[in-house]
């Protein structure tokens, strides 16, 4: 018996948030002020996954990149084979315990690797 599963890749935006919170500061402050208008809210930038998820134009519909509630193409990086097959290597990594392709940090988030580092989390464990 197959699932009747689609799979779709969604950039909400540049959203505006307190995810950067512990960086307040005037420079901070001011970039935000100054981009305030080109930033999404919340329910703006769900909007695209909402779409992805219950839209009936995209069922049956998998393997698309979609930003704005539209079709778009994917950047070079993302459409990479070898970004992939390293992005998948760090996943099993990720999952085994084992940090052979970089350092975990708390909350078990990767960061790279020593020569290309990629924080993701506030600090190393």
């Amino acid at each position: 018996m197959g699932a009747d599963v689609t799979v779709n890749c969604v950039h909400p935006g540049i959203v505006r948030t307190r995810l950067n919170r512990d960086r307040e500061g005037l420079i901070t402050d001011l970039v935000f002020v100054l981009l305030s208008k080109l930033l999404k809210t919340i329910p703006q930038a769900a909007a695209t996954t909402c779409y992805a998820a219950v839209h009936p134009r995209l069922a049956g519909v998998s393997g698309r990149y979609l930003a704005d509630c539209n079709e778009a193409l994917p950047s070079p990086a993302a459409a990479s084979r070898s970004e992939a097959a390293r992005l998948w290597q760090a996943s099993e990594d990720m999952i085994s315990g084992s940090s052979q392709q970089g350092q975990v940090l708390q909350y078990g988030c990767w960061t790279g690797t020593s020569e290309h580092p990629t924080s993701l989390c506030p600090s190393t464990v």
